[in-house]
Formats: structure tokens, C-alpha cells, sequence
């Protein structure tokens, strides 16, 4: 009796988990409807959504060192510098 209570148990937890997976997929899909339905720029805005799912907010990419006569810089101005004087 106590395993077919507990095979209950699992199968209402499964159903609804479904359940609050679809509710929270639909929700956010009708958050980015109208968060880019509000917007201005809407390319600009689908971009910015678009990161954010992902994960790829960031862009930048800093240079943490530097070779320079075989030495090797970590002061990020030096770098600026150097780079400047370079490019």
C-alpha cells in the first residue's frame, strides 16, 4: 500500500512539473512580447533579449597582458598606452 501511495505521489509531482514548465516557457514569451513591443528600437532590443537568454551580455574582451621586449605588462594603462602608440 505505501509504495502505490508514493508511485501517486510521483506521478502527480511529474505532471506538475509539466505543468509549471510550460506556465513559466509561455510566461516568459509573453514578457518579451511586450518588452519589445514597448520598445523604441526593436532590433536593437530582440539583440539585447537575445543576449540575455544566452547568457552573452558581454562583449568586451580586455587585455590582461602585455609582451613587450620580452617583458611582460600587467599595468592596464601601460597597456592603453602601448597600444595607442601602436595601432
Amino acid at each position: 500500500m505505501r509504495d502505490n501511495n508514493e508511485m501517486e505521489h510521483k506521478l502527480y509531482y511529474k505532471h506538475y512539473c509539466k505543468i509549471f514548465s510550460k506556465v513559466i516557457k509561455e510566461a516568459k514569451k509573453l514578457y518579451r512580447k511586450v518588452v519589445i513591443n514597448k520598445s523604441k528600437n526593436n532590433m536593437k532590443t530582440t539583440w539585447y533579449i537575445i543576449h540575455k537568454e544566452t547568457n552573452n551580455l558581454t562583449n568586451e574582451k580586455h587585455v590582461k597582458s602585455l609582451r613587450i621586449n620580452n617583458h611582460i605588462v600587467y599595468n592596464q594603462i601601460t597597456i592603453a598606452k602601448i597600444s595607442t602608440f601602436i595601432f
